[in-house]
């Protein structure tokens, strides 16, 4: 082969290498300049973590002072609540809550200064302000009930304080019937514990959602204790106090709608005679304060009204 046909298939060559070339360089149909593969957060930032809410609880607090009881006023400093709700001040029993005194509403947040209105007579020297709720009907005041006291880990926000004036004299008895929790809102109208020269009469009441219970001859509500058992009254001492016996000087009598034959008497501790139905103590509720009230129904879960 001579010089020039070589020359010639070399420039041929470097043609065809040079079209690879280019072709080879050329972005595919489709693919105009695909990216390179993206970094870490090349598309997205990764979420800011957000804390949870979860069992935030507002803090609760009642600040006390000691002070004067008389005028029948007594004012908290400050009390701080997580929600609306009432100051609910209670004598002491046996070196803790007892019988409610009296009580104030209170809204959630920050309260100064509150006052509240209570028997200056019934005073004890040391006196409990207690935070409730007001989870039952807003602005009724329901405890025992729905109105329960708040609780900060399990304790209830209820310091002490000393007062001065008014009685003054130590209340504190042994409490058998479970402490405050068996009591609800004080009443300067008690149930009678007065004895008729005959046997008390038992009549027959009824009430929409309760039905028929039983009633004194002056129609105050009657009451079983869950605690008792046959013949035998585990409410004594302070529980007394609220929950009075309902007491007899002779046999017991039946109205109509009552069994005759249930009705019976124990003898107390102090000698007298404590009318029974079905073997069960019967009791009436220091906060019934009129004829049908039955406010002590349902307390504590173990007061009831007692069906004939």
């Amino acid at each position: 082969m001579d010089t020039k046909k070589t020359m010639v298939y070399r420039i041929f060559g470097l043609v065809v290498l040079a079209t690879l070339v280019f072709t080879a360089c050329q972005p595919v149909a489709g693919d105009q300049g695909a990216p390179a593969a993206p970094t870490a957060n090349a598309y997205y930032t990764l979420p800011t973590a957000v804390p949870t809410m979860a069992a935030v609880e507002t803090a609760a607090k009642v600040t006390v002072t000691d002070q004067s009881v008389d005028g029948g006023q007594l004012t908290i400093a400050e009390v701080d609540s997580p929600g609306s709700g009432w100051l609910v001040i209670h004598v002491q029993t046996d070196g803790k809550p007892g019988a409610v005194l009296g009580y104030a509403p209170v809204k959630a947040g920050v309260n100064t200064n509150v006052i509240v209105t209570v028997d200056d007579s019934e005073a004890t020297p040391v006196l409990y302000a207690m935070l409730h709720t007001d989870a039952g009907q807003v602005g009724v005041y329901e405890f025992p009930g729905a109105d329960a006291p708040v609780q900060v880990d399990g304790q209830m926000i209820s310091p002490a304080f000393n007062v001065t004036g008014g009685s003054s004299q130590s209340k504190s008895t042994s409490d058998d019937s479970g402490g405050y929790d068996d009591y609800g809102k004080a009443s300067n109208s008690k149930p009678t514990t007065e004895v008729s020269s005959t046997g008390i009469e038992i009549k027959v009441s009824s009430k929409t959602g309760l039905g028929t219970f039983l009633v004194d001859e002056k129609g105050m509500t009657l009451y079983l204790y869950t605690k008792d058992t046959p013949g035998v009254s585990n409410c004594k001492d302070a529980c007394l106090t609220a929950w009075p016996p309902v007491l007899t000087s002779g046999d017991p009598r039946a109205d109509d709608g009552v069994t005759a034959s249930k009705l019976g008497t124990i003898t107390r501790d102090d000698g007298s005679l404590q009318v029974t139905y079905n073997d069960l103590p019967l009791y009436y509720y220091i906060s019934d304060a009129a004829p049908g009230d039955t406010v002590g129904q349902g307390v504590g879960g173990v007061w009831f009204v007692v069906a004939p």
